[in-house]
């Protein structure tokens, strides 16, 4: 499993990333500038995915991997930020060890795939019914899309595909011909990979655990995700009775569009 290190705090932050079509290796420089705002409070810690993965490969499994790499690195308190299926990771790993999570920053994530059957679970209670969002499909429909092109070797198309659902509309009109050279030349190296970690998501559901994460929590969502919807963030923050964020003119990559993400996690952690 690889990871990245940096920072020279005296508290450990873990960063877990979204699903991928690259690893983390190699972008090293790229990453520790990125969350260069953590490096002075913080050791930044930055996980994969293990190397050699089964196609029945699980976010449970995700979680209990790094949960032992932490305590091979003998690392037993930390602080969270989960972007992503990076989120999915984060909360399954909060579900299972909730001592070693001090705080938990959730982004743009999702507790389950389709909101529908959260809401049948619930409907016996009447004051959650009327909170949780009417039924979506577009974490469902987003990944089975992506699924659907990588095994048809339609790599151009779930690069561009995946700029397309991700970034806002200003963000994609702004940038187009970039964004559209960027899908031409990346290369997709891995894509048994990218296909078994994207049917994890939609094989997570974690919906009916959330209340056994006990540790202070921030969610972040983007009004414009059309990856996984902000419905699905809404509804983490709502039965966690945490505090919410939602960028209104944003995606799913609002990680990278608001120049601001980065200090509102950091004023939280902080807190």
């Amino acid at each position: 499993m690889d990871y990245i290190s940096f920072g020279k705090g005296n508290k450990w932050l873990i960063l877990i990333p979204g699903l991928s079509i690259n690893r983390i290796r190699g972008h090293a420089l790229q990453m520790s500038f990125m969350y260069r705002q953590f490096a002075r409070k913080y050791k930044v810690l930055m996980f994969d995915r293990r190397d050699h993965l089964t196609p029945s490969y699980s976010i449970g499994q995700m979680a209990d991997e790094l949960y032992s790499a932490l305590r091979k690195l003998g690392i037993y308190k930390i602080d969270v930020v989960g972007v992503s299926e990076g989120g999915m990771i984060a909360q399954k790993l909060a579900i299972n060890q909730p001592d070693i999570v001090h705080k938990l920053v959730l982004a743009v994530t999702i507790s389950e795939p389709n909101n529908t059957s959260l809401k049948l679970k619930y409907k016996q209670f009447a004051v959650l019914a009327v909170t949780i969002s009417e039924p979506n499909n577009t974490s469902n429909t987003t990944i089975k899309q992506w699924i659907s092109l990588a095994k048809n070797n339609q790599l151009k198309e779930l690069v561009w595909d995946s700029f397309q659902r991700s970034y806002s509309t200003h963000y994609i009109h702004k940038h187009h011909h970039l964004l559209k050279l960027l899908a031409t030349i990346t290369k997709v190296k891995e894509v048994d990979r990218f296909i078994i970690l994207a049917q994890a998501i939609l094989n997570f559901n974690v919906a009916a655990q959330l209340t056994k994460i006990k540790c202070p929590v921030f969610v972040i969502g983007a009004q414009q995700d059309q990856v996984l919807s902000v419905e699905g963030t809404k509804t983490i923050a709502k039965i966690l009775h945490a505090p919410l964020y939602i960028y209104p003119h944003y995606g799913h990559a609002v990680y990278i569009e608001a120049k601001d993400f980065n200090q509102r996690i950091y004023n939280f952690l902080m807190s």
